[in-house]
């Protein structure tokens, strides 16, 4: 869910705040199954401790309990606008994207400031020109605890972690289990939100047309 609302900031958020509470959840669930098993829960219990000391694992647990006991978190978030040929980046102006705000956001800012002027980085595709091009926002999101490494990725480790915890609880108690393979999309479709040429068009008239009414009602009338 994170990845499908990578681009929609509050349900980005939701979807984080979800998966906090249930990577340290889970644990809590499968220690509550095990304690008539002596043997397994003294396992687990040290299991556990290991667990809560690996940094990724520490850091993420406490951003749970914030997420329980005050707020919903608020990651750190930054892209570029630009525009891409269906896969990276081809020219983009970075800049920081509020996290409460959805991407569609910076584009639309780049937008109205083009519209006083003009687009000087030439990213802005009106019209299909055949050769696959289209405006862009690059997005991603950061903790500012573990700045150097994007949120999916990071919330990827963090459960495989623990569902091998789970899966070595079941086998202890008897399971055969299959161990699940997880994967993330490839960040060149999740990262990247891609805008019509039809969009951009009547995003920029729109935005030209409240700038020529501005200035139409800001200009002095005769004496």
């Amino acid at each position: 869910m994170m990845e499908d609302h990578y681009h929609q900031a509050d349900r980005f958020r939701w979807s984080l705040n979800s998966f906090l509470r249930a990577l340290k959840e889970v644990v809590q669930l499968v220690t509550m199954e095990v304690q008539q098993r002596s043997e397994v829960s003294t396992w687990l219990k040290a299991e556990k401790l290991a667990l809560s000391q690996e940094p990724l694992i520490s850091l993420l647990f406490k951003q749970r309990d914030v997420v329980v006991h005050k707020s919903m978190l608020k990651p750190a978030s930054k892209g570029s606008v630009g525009y891409t040929r269906g896969r990276g980046l081809k020219i983009g102006l970075g800049l920081p994207i509020d996290p409460l705000a959805d991407s569609e956001a910076a584009i639309i800012r780049y937008i109205q400031y083009v519209a006083k002027d003009m687009d000087f980085l030439g990213i802005l595709y009106t019209e299909e020109d055949g050769g696959g091009e289209y405006t862009c926002v690059q997005r991603e999101w950061r903790l500012e605890q573990a700045p150097d490494q994007e949120l999916t990725q990071l919330a990827a480790q963090a459960w495989e972690r623990v569902a091998k915890l789970t899966l070595d609880a079941a086998t202890k108690l008897g399971a055969h289990v299959i161990e699940p393979k997880f994967k993330l999309r490839d960040p060149n479709h999740v990262q990247f939100e891609v805008y019509a040429p039809s969009w951009v068009k009547e995003q920029l008239a729109l935005a030209k047309e409240r700038i020529t009414k501005h200035r139409g009602l800001s200009t002095p009338g005769p004496s």
